[in-house]
């Protein structure tokens, strides 16, 4: 694609030099440049892209974008870069506004009100408006997301269709895995990851749409067909800095959304009901405790599954809790919102197994349960030891610590609802980061108040502990990471699956 053909259709840049170079990838990594490629330069919240031009202009950028308020700087940078004998290959004329010799050029200096979402526009252009062939349907608050977009997943598959999912756990569609390393990738690469989705003959994109995402433009929520809030509790708050800021984010998906498009809320959660107020969507709600459009009725909660009945008809999951009701409704509006029947649903029940990482039982356990979960924040914990207490014939023992570098607010929280609602608390080490674990675990404590607690801050020796702890009719949650096979350290990454550790413990134990 020609540049001018790309100002065109996004409009959110503007170039007032000479040429017309050819644009054969966006992108916002300099280390991703290829020849000819368009790099837009974004003010990150440790760096600013402006420091990588000379690597773009050395990588064979044809163009650069760079906010308006930062353009002198840009031009100093490719100056920089010139001198530096940087210049990528010889042209006929100069048209980035920097003095050079006439037979050698940099790349064209285009600039933007605003470097985020310019390349947000510039990727859905290039890649021609990939997710408008797809139905495109977005899942967003702070629980539940992942279960749902399995449970989507497995219905659009009921239904014949082919989905693609772009979430917490992978990137995926046909036989395409990549691992995630953001709930939502950046607005370049999720662009490019649906014009592969839709090469690949995908109907359907089903995604986790994260505040973080909302709020720095990686997404456009005109885009979306449907989208679920699930609910909204405390998470976040290092980047959000308020509740009302971290609501002000999901709400953007919603304030978006086409009046054609669909909106499934949660009636039974109060920021649900603002977003009611909040959306020009045709909006569907769900609940267990309020009149709503799908309302549900608990008939039978176990360690086998879950029995319910949503407006007279009765399901059944093999996913455990109260919780997971909730996320089966999120994904049955849906449902109704795309015309599937309820066979369609019940199939797609039939298939489902377990999520990874999300109430996940490890091994079979003999005389005690062991499962591992995602629970992150106060509200997650207090929903996953809700659902084990009805279920438990015996102790509840949880194993948890917290994340580094994260929300340092909700740590005495998660401590007071584990000890609250636990057995044994078993306090130790999650992703710690670039913070001293002890440091961590320290915040925990100070929402501790009985003596039912213990602290190891070996994670492994915590989850050994914790099982050999266990006795007949015990449930053991190992709760914080899931799905992760991995621990962040303050100087390395190391592989660390819960479930593994887990599973070894249960078998040095005889509880396998």
């Amino acid at each position: 694609m020609k540049l001018r053909t790309l100002i065109e259709r996004c409009g959110c840049l503007t170039f007032d030099g000479k040429g017309n170079p050819g644009i054969t990838m966006v992108c916002t990594d300099s280390r991703e440049v290829r020849e000819g490629g368009l790099f837009v330069a974004i003010e990150g919240y440790r760096d600013n892209g402006l420091r990588y031009i000379e690597d773009a202009v050395k990588r064979g950028a044809a163009a650069l974008v760079v906010e308006e308020r930062f353009t002198n700087q840009a031009r100093g940078y490719l100056a920089a870069a010139q001198e530096a004998g940087a210049v990528p290959r010889p042209q006929t004329e100069s048209h980035h506004g920097v003095e050079g010799d006439p037979g050698e050029t940099l790349p064209a200096l285009c600039v933007t009100p605003d470097a985020r979402r310019c390349a947000l526009f510039a990727s859905r252009e290039f890649y021609d408006r990939p997710s408008k062939s797809l139905t495109l349907i977005g899942v967003t608050g702070t629980n539940g997301k992942t279960t749902i977009t399995y449970l989507i997943e497995a219905i659009l598959r009921a239904a014949g269709k082919n989905p693609g999912v772009v979430g917490t756990i992978s990137y995926r569609f046909n036989d395409v895995t990549h691992k995630a390393d953001n709930t939502t990738p950046d607005p370049v690469e999720l662009q490019s990851f649906f014009a592969r989705m839709r090469d690949g003959g995908v109907t359907h994109a089903v995604m986790e749409v994260s505040s973080h995402a909302l709020a720095m433009d990686r997404v456009h929520a005109p885009d979306f067909d449907a989208a679920v809030f699930t609910n909204l509790t405390q998470d976040h708050l290092d980047f959000h800095k308020t509740m009302d800021g971290y609501f002000r984010a999901k709400a953007l998906l919603f304030q978006g959304l086409d009046a054609g498009a669909s909106a499934i809320i949660n009636r039974d959660d109060p920021y649900g009901v603002k977003l009611l107020t909040l959306t020009k969507a045709r909006a569907t709600t769900y609940s267990i405790r309020s009149k709503a459009d799908l309302k549900a009725e608990l008939l039978d909660l176990s360690i086998e599954g879950t029995r319910f009945r949503v407006n007279g008809k009765e399901f059944f999951t093999r996913l455990i809790g109260e919780h997971n009701v909730y996320n089966f409704l999120a994904a049955y509006g849906v449902a109704r919102a795309l015309g599937f029947d309820d066979g369609t649903v019940e199939r797609a029940l039939a298939a489902m197994k377990n999520v990874p990482g999300r109430f996940e039982r490890v091994g079979a356990g003999r005389g005690c349960h062991v499962f591992v979960d995602y629970a992150h924040t106060p509200d997650a914990l207090e929903r996953l030891l809700e659902a084990a207490n009805r279920l438990s014939k015996g102790r509840i023992i949880t194993v948890f610590g917290c994340g580094g570098d994260r929300d340092r607010g909700k740590r005495p929280l998660m401590g007071g609802v584990v000890e609250r609602m636990s057995d044994v608390a078993v306090v130790t080490s999650d992703n710690p980061r670039t913070e001293d674990p002890l440091a961590v675990i320290e915040d925990i404590t100070k929402g501790l108040e009985k003596d039912n607690h213990l602290i190891i801050p070996d994670r492994r020796a915590a989850i050994f502990h914790a099982v050999e702890l266990a006795r007949h009719g015990d449930i053991v949650l190992i709760a914080g990471k899931g799905h992760e096979d991995y621990q962040i350290l303050k100087d390395r990454t190391i592989h660390f699956d819960d479930r593994e550790v887990a599973a070894e413990a249960m078998r040095e134990t005889g509880k396998w």
